[in-house]
């Protein structure tokens, strides 16, 4: 292994989107495994001593000309549904480090959709700077493919995290489920409330259910959660401004999870808990899909949960130790894979000019 490596980590860290922060938090703990290598991290929100903001291209450049590579550290960075700005964004950091002289490595990268003839020349130009490119899904892989760029498929960098010794436990009393639900554009709001608020009154009615709100991405999320429980006619528990670890407990005291996010779903697959997956991004059915192709059990999904289906998962939940088993089975698919990436870069790093 090559000394004194520093790579420069980029991803939406910083923002208060606690998926973001869970793989942050999965990258650097699966980094410190490795004595040698140290991480200069990119963040909205610079706190530690080894943080720099995103926002300072002085600063970043310095990072990149006194470290080894440029890491993309997981997350759907590359793709402009959401914003041209942030595609760019990206897109320049990539050519800032290539100025540096310094290799770039995207690892558990989600890509695309990327709309618009611009948009699309100047992403595949940029990407064929890259040394390797490890996608996180196969549609990622396959939408690389058709801009007649090379990579690999691996998966979302959170299986980095180890299985947790802390299992989904059932406690007494009415059953308890979490809501972890993405924010609507406001023509589609009024349908959607409507149809939480009736579930959750049917709930609380037939099986004194009590409901918490779990908000991933507060500044996205939290007017959709405090709207649907101002409506419920009893009380509901809204968090906000909470931590990876407080999600987890959240999470792992649940009977059932209802989540149209991706990294909700699979912080339930960590614990055990029985969930529901609202596919309001096509990365949750490729989730499901995935569950099920590791011989996992079936994740009921659908435009919303009837109170039916709610009451038949609290009734017949999958065995949480099937979910375990599969994320087991997911991690150590990701391990191995992150771990030959980081050999490949610390050797290619080693007596290599770049």
């Amino acid at each position: 292994m090559a000394k004194g490596i520093t790579v420069v980590i980029a991803g939406y860290y910083g923002f208060g989107n606690l998926g973001d922060e869970a793989i942050r938090f999965a990258l650097l703990q699966s980094l410190n495994h490795y004595n040698t290598v140290k991480s200069i991290v990119l963040t909205a929100n610079p706190q530690a001593r080894n943080e720099i903001s995103r926002k300072n291209p002085i600063r970043i450049l310095w990072a990149l000309r006194h470290s080894s590579a440029l890491l993309f550290g997981g997350g759907g960075l590359l793709q402009n549904r959401t914003s041209n700005r942030s595609l760019f964004y990206y897109l320049s950091l990539i050519l800032l480090a290539r100025i540096a002289r310094r290799p770039v490595y995207l690892i558990g990268q989600g890509i695309g959709p990327i709309l618009g003839k611009v948009a699309q020349v100047a992403t595949r130009l940029t990407l064929g700077q890259v040394h390797h490119i490890d996608c996180r899904d196969q549609e990622s892989f396959s939408y690389l493919d058709s801009l007649g760029l090379n990579g690999t498929q691996g998966s979302d960098l959170f299986f980095l995290l180890p299985p947790s010794p802390h299992h989904s436990r059932l406690t007494q009393g009415p059953p308890r489920v979490v809501l972890s639900l993405k924010g609507l554009p406001r023509k589609r709001q009024a349908g959607f409330i409507e149809q939480a608020v009736h579930l959750l009154k049917e709930l609380h009615a037939q099986r004194r259910v009590s409901c918490v709100f779990l908000p991933f991405f507060p500044k996205e999320d939290l007017a959709l959660a405090r709207a649907i429980s101002s409506e419920c006619g009893f009380s509901c528990q809204v968090l906000s401004a909470i931590g990876v670890d407080q999600a987890e407990r959240v999470i792992s005291s649940a009977s059932a999870l209802v989540s149209s996010r991706l990294h909700p779903l699979e912080f339930a697959l960590r614990m055990g808990t029985p969930m529901f997956a609202i596919p309001e991004d096509p990365k949750i059915e490729r989730f499901v899909h995935e569950v099920h192709s590791c011989d996992g059990p079936c994740i009921p999904c659908g435009s919303f949960p009837t109170v039916e289906e709610t009451c038949l998962l609290l009734d017949y939940p999958p065995a949480p130790h099937s979910l375990r088993k599969t994320y087991r089975r997911l991690h150590e698919d990701r391990k191995q894979t992150f771990k030959l990436l980081l050999d490949g870069l610390c050797s290619s790093l080693t007596g290599k000019d770049v």
